[in-house]
């Protein structure tokens, strides 16, 4: 056996069945000019999305294990290397695309190099940029600390400020590294068998750069190999930019500080590391609240100032003159009831629905006309005064959320490409109608590139006002379609890749495009949640006042519950069918929303209440409840 392939996979089913295709390609070409027998592994940790069905049914010839919970990525790996017979081992992730010539040349430049332990291979994103992790030195705290502080960005080409990156070397030669990317991972089985595999103390992050330091040490030579190429989707399992994703990293370079550093240098490179964490996840807080606050707050200056143009101009027209103090804090507070009721209601939740934003302001208008009656004569205007802000604040936010091009009164007209053969193109169009039937517009024009004039892309997108572009991923070869990707990188164009053998169109973000939910308004949607919360905390509130009356007709047990559900601990009304439990019932209830010893009745039932949710039906149930003393909990 030549070689060994190990995938760990963990709910990614579109991105592995790509993968293996791509692996099936660049095996049959491998074997092709004689490089011998190839065996793929796939070590599933235990996924929900069908990964395993999709393995057994398609790829028969893949060594399917099929874990039974998340073991991480070190200790999955190290299943398949036990059970591996071939010379080179490569760990590859399921997000990647393999060159046609990948296996076959890194075959012949292993067998050229006996002293080379590992390799890597230049990567390249969704979009064709080139990833620098492709190549990188030892994470030592310079390289580390000019790494996360932006330094090496100063000096992209200096091996001392750029040494995390292996800046001197250019992504274009051949060069001695020292660490290896774990999405692709090149070794010689002897290496591994002398230095030791993953260590399994690493779950997920740090292991690669363990064991790339590992076979340095044990006299191996780790190598950066410029002849082939390969996609990396990079990261669909776990987002970088999380606050999840900064832990689970630096916490890993903690664990190979104190592996293979001692004395003052082990210090140094803790307290960089603790630092990074703490700045990283300091920002991603800080980004987040702005995040949030930003477009509200713009949203509530134009309105309030929208609101005192409109009172100047009626003070005027009347001849009444108001008390300016007064009418501003007066016109600031409408202001801030508008933002908080277009809140609740979702106008701020994205996609950015215009559905919800009308219901918001409408909510808003009349929330102020019916308590306008009962506000003292002074902080009264005219009720027009209220109509117009309403009028004027929808335009405020359709207009601002068209410019930054996030909410469309119609339908984008994007033309799209295919870059496949005229059989193929035709086979991509009704897959993508079978797929996506929304996606199709009389002002939609698709054009066809044949592959062999690929390399005209970036003038043909231009010359055509291209949109989107789809490689067939039967008719172009992975080399060409990075070369294209890299040709458009910097263009705003989606590119995706359709395997019809499949029946997918995946892109970097994975099959497809983002789903659109059949009910905005079902439980698991955050303005559900969001009113569900509201309710809660309502109804607990209105409980603990009455908890008096409560305890003398022996409902005490209402008034604990009050509690509970006001601090967050239960919520008052939930399901507990599996399959339906979304994050707003991971809590414990009170009142159990659907109850039926027909369990199939009890499954149709909660599904209908989960999906068509409002808060009233939350109501109801607490009421019935309490007045029939019918507790569930």
């Amino acid at each position: 056996m030549k070689l060994s392939v190990i995938i760990v996979s963990y709910n990614v089913e579109g991105f592995l069945t790509q993968c293996l295709v791509s692996v099936e390609r660049a095996i049959a070409q491998a074997k092709a000019l004689g490089s011998g027998d190839v065996e793929v592994f796939v070590v599933d940790n235990n996924s929900v999305d069908g990964t395993c069905k999709i393995v057994k049914d398609k790829f028969p010839w893949v060594k399917l294990i099929e874990n039974k919970d998340n073991t991480g990525f070190s200790v999955a790996n190290n299943q398949a290397i036990v059970l591996s017979k071939g010379e080179y081992v490569l760990l590859l992730n399921p997000d990647t695309v393999v060159s046609e010539d990948t296996f076959i040349s890194c075959i012949e430049y292993s067998d050229k190099h006996p002293n080379l332990g590992g390799l890597g291979v230049p990567m390249y994103d969704g979009r064709g940029t080139y990833l620098p992790e492709s190549k990188r030195g030892i994470p030592t705290p310079f390289a580390s600390l000019s790494r996360m502080s932006g330094m090496y960005k100063l000096a992209p080409k200096s091996e001392k400020l750029n040494s995390y990156y292996a800046g001197h070397i250019s992504k274009d030669e051949n060069a001695e590294i020292e660490i290896l990317s774990g999405a692709f991972m090149w070794m010689r089985a002897s290496a591994i068998d002398k230095v030791g595999m993953l260590d399994e103390t690493f779950f997920m992050y740090g292991e690669d750069i363990d064991l790339s330091w590992r076979i340095i040490k044990g006299g191996y030579e780790n190598h950066y190999f410029a002849e082939t190429q390969i996609i990396h989707y990079k990261g669909e399992s776990t987002k970088k930019g999380s606050l999840n994703y900064v832990s689970v990293f630096y916490k890993a370079m903690l664990i190979f500080a104190a592996k293979h550093f001692e004395g003052g240098q082990a210090w140094i490179y803790n307290m960089v590391i603790r630092l990074a964490i703490y700045a990283r996840a300091t920002l991603s807080i800080v980004r987040r609240i702005a995040e949030k606050l930003l477009l509200p707050s713009a949203e509530w200056l134009a309105l309030f100032g929208s609101l005192l143009l409109i009172l100047k101009y009626y003070s005027e027209y009347s001849g009444i003159d108001y008390n300016w103090d007064l009418a501003t804090i007066s016109l600031g507070s409408y202001s801030s009831v508008f933002i908080v009721v277009l809140w609740l209601f979702g106008g701020y939740d994205r996609p950015w629905v215009p559905r919800r934003v009308m219901k918001g302001i409408a909510a808003g208008t009349i929330i102020l006309i019916a308590v306008y009656g009962l506000l003292p004569e002074s902080i009264r205007f005219s009720r027009a005064i209220l109509l117009l802000g309403a009028i004027s604040f929808f335009f405020i936010v359709a207009i601002g959320r068209i410019i930054f091009g996030q909410w469309r009164l119609g339908k984008r007209v994007s033309n799209r490409l295919l870059v496949a053969s005229p059989a193929e193109a035709d086979s991509i169009c009704s897959l993508l109608n079978t797929l996506e039937p929304q996606s199709k517009s009389p002002q939609h024009k698709t054009s066809i590139l044949d592959p062999s004039n690929v390399t005209s892309l970036s003038e043909f997108t231009r010359i055509h006002n291209i949109g989107e572009v789809i490689f067939s991923g039967r008719d172009v070869t992975a080399n060409a379609i990075i070369s294209s990707l890299a040709s458009i990188s910097s263009l705003q164009i989606v590119c995706r890749i359709a395997w019809t053998d499949d029946g997918s169109v995946m892109g970097s973000g994975g099959p497809g495009p983002d789903p659109v939910t059949e009910l905005d308004g079902a439980i698991y949607s955050p303005s559900a949640r969001r009113s569900k919360r509201l309710l809660d905390i309502a109804l607990s509130l209105l409980l603990i006042v009455l908890s008096p009356l409560l305890f003398i007709s022996a409902r005490f047990k209402w008034v604990k519950n009050a509690f509970s559900v006001l601090l967050g601990f239960k919520t008052w009304v939930g399901i507990n069918i599996p399959g339906i439990n979304q994050e707003a019932f991971s809590k414990p209830f009170v009142i159990l929303a659907v109850d039926s010893d027909d369990i199939r009745v009890r499954e149709r039932l909660s599904l209908s209440y989960a999906r068509q949710y409002h808060p009233f039906e939350d109501l109801k149930l607490v009421l019935n409840s309490l007045l029939l003393q019918n507790e569930n909990r």
